[in-house]
């Protein structure tokens, strides 16, 4: 059981990891949106610039919210010695919960990765390129970069979610 307790320490601490990186990439977002609303060359440049900084407000909300609850439950692992049947009860539904909504939101990305891919590609050869592509390269960033970080995540729990139901058999 001292085993388990530490790799509920683990997960969260790699939760915490993950959440510092969405928000280091919302900053780059940032970085990107201001150049290039600075150096405003055309109107595509204007709608890129716009879709990148409201994708900077969701990275970095994301991000907080999500270290703000790793945190929270990495600090009730800390304080905790041991782990006793009823909490490894109540984490095996939270990861379970956890890795379904992963598995649904890697369809939505998946899709919307295809679409967005697509419609980007399609805007090159369209009267109305600025927007078509000014709109769908920061969603189609987004979802690539949600999809793996889910798809990485989404192993770790997995691989959590085993070692918790084989102690729960204990």
């Amino acid at each position: 059981m001292e085993d388990s307790i530490d790799k509920c320490r683990i997960l969260y601490k790699g939760d915490m990891i993950a959440a510092m990186f969405y928000i280091m990439t919302g900053m780059i977002l940032f970085v990107f949106s201001a150049g290039l609303y600075y150096f405003n060359i055309s109107p595509g440049f204007q709608y890129l610039s716009i879709g990148f900084f409201l994708f900077f407000i969701y990275c970095t909300g994301k991000g907080l919210l999500m270290y703000y609850v790793s945190r929270k439950r990495w600090l009730f692992y800390e304080g905790l010695h041991h782990l006793d049947l009823t909490t490894i009860k109540q984490e095996i539904e939270y990861t379970h919960f956890r890795i379904e909504k992963k598995q649904t939101n890697r369809r939505v990305y998946v899709y919307a990765l295809v679409f967005f891919c697509t419609s980007a590609f399609a805007g090159i050869f369209s009267v109305y390129k600025p927007i078509i592509m000014g709109t769908s390269i920061p969603i189609a960033l987004i979802s690539g970069i949600e999809l793996s970080i889910g798809m990485l995540t989404e192993f770790r729990l997995r691989e959590y979610y085993r070692i918790l139901l084989k102690n729960q058999s204990w």
